[in-house]
């Protein structure tokens, strides 16, 4: 370098520091922070899952933490999902690109049914002869996607991943498509497998287990018979779950070390390769819980404190193009005043998070909005 004075040094070095501090600053993604509230008579709310155009889904909760009401949150204005007939409780867990909301709830027995809202009304999809639904998603094709037991004893033993898609000659009905288990278990009790996540090319992941294998995560294939696939060979480690996928066939969960989960990415590949995601520094491990058609994924670090075996610290993160950004510290100062995140739960291609937090000790569900 050409010697330079001392005055002109300064003011390069200053020009130089500050062009770097706003290279970050542009680099750095700040998320504003929009408060959900309650349905009237409800004292607390969570968010569950939100659309590409932002629509938020999710329930409240009266005094009686057992009892809440499935919402719908869009453009400002939160609403109720309703009942089923003569049930006491509804969830919201999923909703399409054109509003379509799916849930569960009851109809006035302890049985979960799963529930998508037509005309007004909710209109049970499956009769599950006194079992247990749980819904995932719902297409924008209206198929839903979800898992289910066909007794209340217990989710393992006869739960099983289905999708129930629209009849064509009458949307009312719903033709339920099973998929299938795991090869090669011995015994049919401890053969099963449950579906954590869909993606709008009918695909899905999640987790199944076997007498042979144990537990794996996997995923199905959009073929025709829906085929299951083994990804629990392409990494190291313990009972390893799916948790999202996106639209490309790229899934997102974790796996077990022996000591605490370690946040995974399954590539949609020949192989289906496997990578494990950094955690924010100083924690040891966490889980991934979605991800976006951008390859955002959405997830939680960890400190577990293995003197005692427990979590220290659980921080929610999103991975952008790989580095674990902390959301807390990433809320916009105004809007995120007296916000804590508490969960999150589910991530859109806007990059969009939905969670949990305590707004001024407030138990509220929240809308995470990126601004560049």
């Amino acid at each position: 370098m050409p010697h330079t004075p001392f005055g002109l040094a300064k003011r390069y070095a200053a020009l130089l520091f500050g062009s770097l501090l706003a290279h970050s600053a542009a680099a750095q993604t700040t998320y504003t922070v929009t408060t959900i509230g309650v349905l009237p008579g409800c004292v607390s709310s969570a968010a569950n899952n939100l659309n590409d155009q932002g629509v938020v889904v999710g329930q409240c909760w009266t005094q009686n933490v057992a009892v809440s009401t499935g919402f719908v949150w869009q453009n400002g204005v939160l609403t109720s999902t309703g009942k089923l007939a003569k049930g006491t409780y509804s969830v919201a867990t999923a909703v399409n690109a054109s509003g379509t909301v799916a849930g569960e709830g009851d109809s006035g027995s302890a049985a979960m049914l799963g529930w998508v809202k037509r005309d007004g009304n909710l209109v049970n999809f499956f009769s599950n002869n006194g079992g247990l639904t749980r819904v995932v998603h719902i297409a924008d094709d209206g198929t839903i996607g979800g898992r289910y037991t066909s007794s209340q004893s217990g989710w393992v033993a006869s739960g099983k991943g289905a999708l129930w898609q629209p009849d064509a000659k009458d949307p009312r009905k719903y033709r339920k498509i099973i998929l299938p288990i795991l090869p090669g278990g011995s015994d049919p009790k401890l053969s099963y497998a449950f579906p954590n996540a869909f993606n709008q090319q009918g695909q899905a992941a999640g987790w199944a287990n076997n007498d042979v294998l144990g537990q794996r995560a996997v995923m199905w294939k959009n073929d025709a018979a829906h085929s299951i696939v083994d990804l629990g060979t392409g990494i190291e480690g313990f009972n390893p779950t799916a948790n999202g996928m996106n639209d490309l066939g790229q899934v997102v969960g974790e796996t077990s070390n022996g000591a605490f989960s370690q946040p995974v990415l399954w590539n949609n590949d020949e192989t289906h390769s496997a990578t494990v995601l950094a955690v924010l520094p100083g924690d040891d491990g966490g889980y991934a819980l979605d991800i976006n058609n951008q390859g955002d994924v959405l997830g939680t670090s960890i400190d577990f404190d293995l003197s005692i075996n427990t979590v220290s610290t659980a921080r929610p993160i999103v991975w952008q193009s790989g580095v674990p950004v902390e959301l807390q510290t990433a809320l916009d100062p105004i809007t995120g005043a007296g916000v804590v995140l508490t969960e999150v739960k589910a991530l859109n291609n806007a990059g969009q998070v939905v969670g949990t937090a305590l707004v001024n000790g407030q138990t509220r569900a929240v809308l995470l909005t990126p601004t560049p």
